[in-house]
């Protein structure tokens, strides 16, 4: 018979959702958030609603978020840590942790994950796909410049991760995006 813990261990999805620019992953995160019922951890959207609400946080960060800045890591990290312990079923963290120190201001913060998500999308599929978008800031060589900082500010974490279990890499490019989510959705039901 099944303890409670058991239950509880067994239909928890905590998932770490990484990718480049343009690699889906907040569209995706819809898939998962509501295959799962659990919610979307995005910590932009965090500190733009904690901004509107002029919350003390949203005082602090107004600034800085407006001048195009980061915001301080402890700041974020409280954030995700509130939401975070606030939903005991699990969560989806979108494109968090982004770099090595929030890997382990992560793991210092007893932040846990079952899975690691990694959308793996070629370079020539996201030029595609952002400058399709229209956008005036959305220029090849802008892309191009942000997909070498993903890669060098990112690659590392995920490589940390890739050597942990619970990584999946998934192939986020051609197919439908429905079929996508379908495989991110049995990756993570199957437990592979």
């Amino acid at each position: 018979m099944k303890t409670f813990l058991t239950f509880l261990e067994e239909t928890t999805r905590r998932i770490i959702l990484m990718g480049g620019p343009g690699s889906g992953k907040s569209t995706y995160a819809e898939y998962i958030t509501k295959r799962f019922s659990i919610p979307h951890i995005y910590p932009g959207g965090m500190l733009r609603k904690e901004v509107e609400k002029g919350s003390e946080i949203g005082k602090q960060v107004a600034d800085i978020i407006s001048t195009g800045q980061f915001v301080p890591n402890e700041i974020v990290l409280k954030l995700i840590k509130d939401k975070v312990d606030q939903s005991p079923t699990g969560y989806v963290l979108d494109g968090w942790p982004r770099y090595m120190t929030q890997v382990r201001d992560m793991e210092e913060a007893n932040i846990g994950y079952d899975k690691v998500i990694f959308l793996d999308v070629s370079r020539e599929e996201i030029l595609k796909r952002l400058l399709a978008r229209g956008r005036a800031d959305d220029t090849k060589e802008i892309i191009n410049n942000r997909i070498d900082l993903y890669n060098r500010e990112t690659g590392p974490a995920v490589e940390h991760f890739r050597d942990k279990p619970g990584f999946v890499e998934i192939k986020a490019e051609g197919g439908t995006i429905e079929d996508n989510a379908n495989k991110i959705i049995k990756a993570i039901e199957d437990g592979n």
